[in-house]
């Protein structure tokens, strides 16, 4: 696959002669879509590699978008990824797959941090090398945790070029793992332990969850003011406010939009939770002021969008994707005005 930004070297899917025949059982065709682009080591240590499918122009886009899935994702993480791919394209975006070191299972003994780190290296590859001069992200799941930390704790020089956030199901770990059977409080408090005696990096019991996972990253997913601990339902308004009013604050001086997509019927959040309440709350500790309540008159950086019928990752329901993928064209259509 060729590294250079050149769309004409380009082998689309429709150019690509059908398969022969074959007799044996046949595993569906890649369900979330087909892609063609080009493949790329954004990084050397570690050795990091993205994918980018361009739209079909002369010249290489100048806008990326960045597209992370959740725990144990890696590319094409959703059912909607492809037609994202196509609304990026119709508006002159390319669209970005990364794998991060905490791709896969590479979670369990990752961090935030670490994936801050990785993604500022990929957006200033693609600066240097892809021409890029504006950038969105959009998050899925735990994804979305990597846009809030991304937002707050990249290099501001590369931050200012990201002009649209979109954050589909900015769910709470900590609250989905109670959905969950097993001694969730025993399992936390050994974390907990190992942690403060320095032990972070210490593997987990088998027991503890179902992926091999550090005592550290436990703490950080599953404990209250944990590192990931972005979207909890039981955090204070004051609470919120510390850990997400960056963004509107970022979003002011930098011309950022951020969409927060909830599903009403996310199946990793609890039955308890009221979604339309708690999107509220979010989007309100962002812009730093309630809906109807901006006496100052600030721009408005963050905005809700309830999927009425979604489950977690859009599989579901018929139109779900489209609302979630239009909704986030609009933003992309915007930065580029």
């Amino acid at each position: 696959v060729s590294s250079l930004p050149n769309s004409d070297d380009r082998i689309t899917p429709s150019a690509i002669p059908p398969a022969p025949p074959c007799d044996m059982k046949s595993p569906p065709l890649s369900p979330y879509g087909v892609f063609a682009g080009q493949l790329v080591q954004y990084s050397s240590t570690p050795s990091l590699i993205a994918f980018e499918s361009s739209p079909p122009i002369s010249q290489p886009s100048r806008n990326k978008c960045i597209l992370l899935g959740g725990l144990s994702d890696g590319p094409i993480p959703t059912p909607y990824a492809k037609i994202l791919e196509e609304k990026c394209h119709s508006l002159g975006w390319s669209l970005v797959q990364p794998i991060l070191s905490s791709s896969y299972l590479g979670f369990g003994h990752g961090s935030l941090s670490k994936d801050t780190e990785e993604l500022v290296r990929l957006m200033e590859y693609l600066k240097c090398h892809h021409s890029a001069e504006r950038f969105a992200l959009v998050g899925h799941s735990t994804g979305c945790q990597n846009g809030v930390h991304l937002l707050k704790c990249g290099k501001r020089d590369v931050v200012d070029r990201l002009k649209v956030v979109a954050l589909q199901a900015p769910v709470s770990d900590r609250e989905s793992i109670t959905l969950n059977p097993g001694d969730h409080s025993a399992h936390l408090a050994h974390a907990q332990s190992l942690v403060s005696r320095l032990n972070g990096e210490e593997m987990m019991p088998r027991d503890s969850f179902w992926a091999p996972i550090t005592a550290s990253r436990y703490v950080s997913l599953f404990g209250l003011g944990g590192d990931d601990d972005f979207f909890s339902s039981d955090l204070t308004d004051e609470e919120l406010s510390e850990r997400l009013g960056h963004v509107g604050n970022i979003g002011r001086m930098s011309g950022l939009h951020l969409l927060a997509a909830f599903s009403k019927k996310d199946e990793y959040v609890p039955h308890s939770i009221d979604k339309d309440v708690l999107l509220k709350r979010l989007v309100s500790a962002m812009n730093g002021f309630d809906e109807g309540e901006n006496e100052a008159g600030q721009r408005v950086v963050a905005s809700g969008l309830m999927l009425e019928t979604a489950n977690h990752n859009l599989s579901e329901c018929e139109g779900d994707k489209e609302h979630f993928v239009e909704a986030v064209g609009k933003l992309l259509a915007l930065s580029c005005d």
